[in-house]
């Protein structure tokens, strides 16, 4: 027995709704517009897409099967590989740089940490010409700010950066960083002076700023061999730290990493300076601030002497930097040195934390 349909045959039953598949499935698949079709999505998937780019004069042609976890995991290679990204916010800080193949891997490792801000903290070319330095930057120049060394000739830098003065102070995120100058007048009758207290004074109120962060060139405590310590600038400015609770202070000029216990100013003897907290790299609420020397851009190495009663940390003739991150709360700050090189090691690490 055999149906019969009026007007129509069984071939034209099966190829009228074939052919109306194939229209539906060519104006919604190939038409551009994928973001609400999933059955279109799981079906490319096996097979190639074409992605605009964003000028939408090239087209690139990927294997939609390979394209996310071999981009997830290029991704992954590509950053230091203990670092987490669970921060909100990192910056790196480095000084003493030099034009070196050292300098050029102390910026590959800083592009590495993908940070949003780089503080440089003095003598970037120790041949006079800041052109050398400029060239090594590029790659991180729009997010550098810096201070002022003995090796720099002020005017390059100055115009350079847009700099009207070698002090200055600004926000990101919930810290407050203050550059200084330990190369022009800095006594408590100077300008700098008046400026460093009203802005330190302003900003331990704001109920939004949570970290203080004060980044100058020539140390004030470390536990260096051959460069004396800036006594004048650290008598002026430590106790001001102690004042407006500076969280941490960024100096180079000595060419070695060092990083000190939390430590407030000693009006009695102020080069054996009073350590609050010393516990090796956890301070929870610190009574003072933490200094750290991260003279290791690219310049020639130096040495250390016996560590000193404050020194929580030093190292000696590794190149690299520090890099510092707030996390997800924002009040937990974290920091690291890290050594250049492929691998990137990890040479020392500290957290602080702090109540709201």
């Amino acid at each position: 027995m055999y149906l019969e349909f009026p007007n129509c045959n069984l071939v034209s039953i099966l190829i009228v709704p074939i052919l109306f598949f194939m229209l539906f499935y060519n104006a919604t698949h190939f038409s551009g517009d994928q973001t609400n079709n999933d059955y279109g999505s799981k079906f490319l998937q096996n097979s190639f897409a074409i992605e605009s780019t964003d000028d939408k004069d090239k087209v690139k042609i990927q294997d939609q099967t390979k394209n996310k976890d071999s981009k997830e995991t290029g991704d992954e290679e590509s950053a230091n590989n203990n670092k987490n990204k669970k921060s909100i916010f990192n910056f790196v800080a480095v000084g003493d740089w030099d034009c070196t193949g050292e300098t050029e891997d102390t910026v590959d490792n800083i592009i590495n940490q993908d940070p949003e801000l780089v503080l440089a903290l003095g003598d970037f070319s120790y041949s006079g010409d800041a052109d050398c330095w400029f060239d090594l930057i590029e790659p991180i120049a729009d997010k550098t700010k810096i201070v002022l060394g003995n090796h720099e000739d002020e005017d390059d830098y100055m115009n350079y950066f847009g700099l009207e003065n070698q002090y200055y102070s600004f926000n990101q995120k919930n810290i407050h960083f203050l550059a200084l100058s330990t190369e022009t007048d800095f006594d408590e009758d100077s300008e700098q002076y008046e400026f460093a207290k009203q802005d330190l004074e302003k900003y331990s109120k704001d109920p939004f700023i949570d970290w203080i962060i004060v980044f100058y060139h020539q140390y004030i405590y470390g536990s260096g061999s051959g460069l004396p310590e800036e006594t004048d600038f650290r008598e002026v400015y430590h106790p001001l730290f102690d004042k407006y609770k500076v969280d941490l202070a960024l100096q180079g000029h000595l060419h070695v990493y060092e990083r000190t216990y939390p430590i407030s100013f000693n009006a009695d003897d102020d080069d054996e300076p009073l350590v609050q907290d010393s516990t090796p790299n956890i301070y929870k609420n610190p009574k003072g601030t933490i200094f750290l020397t991260i003279g290791t851009g690219g310049a020639h190495d130096m040495q250390l002497s016996s560590l000193k009663d404050f020194s929580a940390k030093a190292i000696a003739g590794d190149f690299g930097i520090a890099n510092i991150e707030i996390e997800n709360d924002q009040t937990p700050l974290s920091g690291e040195f890290i050594k250049n090189g492929k691998k990137q090691k990890i040479l020392d690490e500290f957290k602080i934390i702090k109540d709201n």
